[in-house]
Formats: structure tokens, C-alpha cells, sequence
């Protein structure tokens, strides 16, 4: 499952998280607040935005588009070739 963390005031956080509802893979959005406590939920050494996707910790929010890009055109291409019938190119 991917986790996302982001913070309520992020510019471009809401962006990250609408992509990922579009993509329809499991997630999780955790929102980091000032207090020690939610920040303790973040990886060593990150601030938010961070995005882990099965361990690939991953920061900025140009660098989580492009991992969602990439993720979008895998899951294109994976159901592309899913169907019980011949696909000729």
C-alpha cells in the first residue's frame, strides 16, 4: 500500500492526493500537523510531502508526480494485456 504524507497548507498536496484516488490503488494520506506527535509518523530525515511506495521513500512534489506517472502508465499497460482474448499491435 502506498502512504502519503502531506501537510493541510501543501500547494500542490492536493493535486498528489487527487491522483492518486484517480489511479484506484490502495493508499493511505496521513496529515502531518505541527505537533511532535504526527510527526513522529514520518520517515527519518523526510518532510512532507513524502510519498512510500513499498519501501521507495519518496520527497518533492515533482519527483511524486512523476513516480505516479509512472505507476499510471504500468497499470495501463497491465490491463492492457489482461484479457483473455489475442491483442495484435
Amino acid at each position: 500500500m502506498i502512504n502519503f504524507f502531506r501537510t493541510p497548507n501543501c500547494a500542490g498536496c492536493q493535486a498528489i492526493e487527487d491522483a492518486l484516488a484517480e489511479l484506484g490503488i490502495a493508499h493511505k494520506v496521513i496529515l502531518i500537523s505541527e505537533d511532535n506527535k504526527s510527526k513522529e509518523l514520518l520517515p527519518e530525515g523526510t518532510k512532507p510531502p513524502v510519498l512510500i511506495d513499498d519501501g521507495e521513500i519518496i520527497q518533492d512534489n515533482k519527483r511524486i508526480v512523476e513516480h505516479l506517472e509512472k505507476l499510471k502508465e504500468f497499470k495501463d499497460l497491465w490491463y492492457k494485456y489482461q484479457s483473455d482474448t489475442c491483442y495484435c499491435d
